[in-house]
């Protein structure tokens, strides 16, 4: 049994590097985005965030444009676990992963044709994943070595690529509609692959997982549909994510001897439904609102039951749907001077009662403030700078093996983040 345990300590192989946003969906992309706390659907501000949350808001940039971005995230990631609560036997301890810093680029531009209703763009981003790295550690219960029921050094890494090439027309003067079919690559890896039906190979009595880091990248297809209405002193945009439909991930995984295990996993970027309102209350203040909703519950994988199947297998991870709300506020200093302030408050997509099976994909944190500032190097380039914090937060829940949870155990799951993202912009 303790090595059931010790997988379920796994059970999240598959989520981000970045667990930055709702769950491992990022919250913004792009350092003015980002200093915006993602608030974008109905305030487009660059090519990058106006393609990611609505391709109809293109058509309001005033110019053609060209933008790329570069952020580093530092993602602190711990566990800690405890068995034996309350008596003369506890035992317990905190461990932090050494995952390093992700770099996030994206990239966006948008093309204004003078003599046409439609506006062109293409976009091409990381819009999610996650990356965590935890050493053994014979202090810590669900990272003690295997043979004393422990996961031992536990890894996961999986990101997703995203090219969208957009289209939008102003159907009237204040209206526009717009639409972006998306292509993603994404690829998965995990050491132990809990999804998988353990082995005992090597003939020691104890069950293991297959190590899944062979892996190829994975192809996706979804669509994203937009609109946006621009009055004098005001917009409101709205923007619906289809799910991205990946095909089956394919892992060369390999069991305790080292001999191939090949499997296969299924899994499912959420639907994703943002609005959002914009008003300028006086010439240099802009101010942005967005509220969205996250169909984690209803994706492959992460919106499965999280438990075990008859053969040992994680069948899920347990997310819940989440609704998102951004506030965002632009100040223009001066003509060649903007600066940008947001807060977002997420709520949690992992249970209490499911911390453990998220051990592997931490995205517990809810609350995230943005700064930046832009500048005019001349009157074409642009050079943006942005802090983000994602501030501390956890889930606790018991220990949880096939036949339920352990009694007198528990498992925290936490994670604080912070990020710098520069950003140059040339219109023309």
């Amino acid at each position: 049994m303790r090595n059931f345990c010790a997988v379920t300590f796994v059970c999240v192989l598959v989520t981000q590097s970045t667990s930055y946003g709702q769950g491992f969906v990022l919250s913004g992309l792009g350092a003015t985005n980002r200093s915006m706390a993602g608030a974008g659907t109905a305030a487009p501000l660059d090519a990058i965030g106006a393609l990611h949350w609505n391709p109809a808001s293109i058509t309001a940039l005033p110019q053609s444009r060209f933008d790329v971005s570069a952020e580093a995230v530092f993602n602190r990631n711990e566990v800690e676990s405890r068995v034996g609560i309350g008596t003369p036997f506890e035992f317990g301890g905190v461990t932090s992963s050494d995952n390093g810093a992700a770099v996030l680029p994206a990239i966006g531009t948008v093309i204004h044709d003078p003599n046409s209703i439609f506006t062109y763009g293409l976009g091409l981003n990381t819009i999610g994943g996650f990356s965590v790295n935890f050493p053994g550690d014979p202090t810590n219960p669900v990272l003690a070595p295997p043979a004393v029921g422990g996961l031992g050094a536990a890894y996961s890494r999986f990101g997703v690529v995203q090219v969208a090439p957009t289209i939008s027309a102003q159907v009237t003067e204040r209206l526009s509609i717009g639409i972006a079919p998306t292509i993603n690559i994404a690829e998965a890896q995990a050491r132990p692959f809990p999804f998988s039906a353990p082995n005992d190979a090597n003939g020691d009595t104890v069950l293991s997982y297959p190590v899944g880091i062979g892996a190829q990248p994975t192809w996706g297809l979804g669509v994203q549909v937009g609109a946006f209405y621009e009055a004098e002193n005001w917009s409101m945009g709205m923007s619906v994510k289809s799910p991205q439909w990946f095909q089956s991930f394919k892992i060369n995984a390999e069991d305790e001897l080292g001999l191939p295990t090949p499997v296969n996993v299924d899994l499912s970027y959420p639907l994703i439904v943002s609005w959002g309102v914009a008003t300028k209350p006086m010439e240099r203040l802009l101010l942005a609102l967005d509220v969205r909703y996250v169909d984690f519950a209803s994706t492959k994988l992460f919106g499965s039951s999280a438990a075990f199947g008859a053969d040992g297998s994680v069948t899920g991870l347990g997310w819940k749907s989440v609704f998102f709300v951004a506030l965002g506020a632009q100040y223009e200093l001066t003509d060649r001077i903007r600066l940008r302030g947001g807060y977002s408050y997420s709520q949690n997509p992992i249970s209490n009662q499911d911390a453990m099976f998220s051990i592997q994909a931490p995205a517990p944190y809810q609350h995230l403030t943005g700064l930046g500032a832009s500048v005019d190097v001349t009157d074409n380039l642009e050079f943006t700078l942005t802090w983000v914090h994602a501030f501390e937060n956890s889930v606790t829940g018991p220990i949880v093996t096939p036949a339920g949870p352990m009694p007198l155990s528990m498992v925290r799951v936490g994670q604080e983040v912070d990020s710098a993202v520069m950003a140059v912009s040339y219109t023309f």
